[in-house]
């Protein structure tokens, strides 16, 4: 049985996004995500950093008690790449691994004090950044971005 349609209804555009609108849309968020990652490049350099250790050392910053399973699906990574960065990023003591209560075979990931020392110059790049944006847009433009990129990480 299918419902009744109401054709009288106002139009609402958030319903009708075009393949061109998506595209534009797509196309500001890979430029927005090149934006705040040129802006940490130089803090990265700074701080002796490969792309990749940043990687996990941000999302570990970002969204600290991540598993190591967790962490490596997100970012993409191969195991035995994953695992020789986190032995290095270990090494160095810039990030914790401590056991998961229900399961000790899980280990959840965060930052040391060393590495939230050494990730901060970075994150502070990057709010700067984001706050001169969000500035620009206003705050109804702030929740909406915020609940856009929320609602596409789900």
């Amino acid at each position: 049985m299918s419902l009744p349609v109401n054709l009288n209804r106002p139009f609402d555009p958030r319903l009708f996004l075009t393949d061109q609108e998506l595209d534009r849309s797509a196309g500001l968020l890979i430029s927005g995500a090149s934006v705040l990652a040129k802006a940490a490049e130089s803090a990265r350099k700074k701080a002796g950093l490969s792309k990749p250790e940043l990687q996990i050392l941000m999302a570990a910053r970002y969204r600290p008690g991540l598993t190591v399973s967790e962490m490596r699906s997100t970012l993409g990574m191969t195991v035995p790449t994953f695992a020789r960065i986190i032995g290095k990023l270990d090494d160095r003591g810039l990030i914790e691994r401590a056991r998961e209560t229900g399961d000790a075979r899980r280990r959840k990931l965060t930052l040391s004090d060393a590495g939230v020392t050494l990730t901060t110059p970075i994150a502070i790049e990057v709010r700067e950044r984001l706050r001169l944006a969000f500035r620009a847009s206003g705050p109804e433009a702030v929740a909406g971005a915020r609940f856009l990129l929320e609602a596409l990480v789900k």
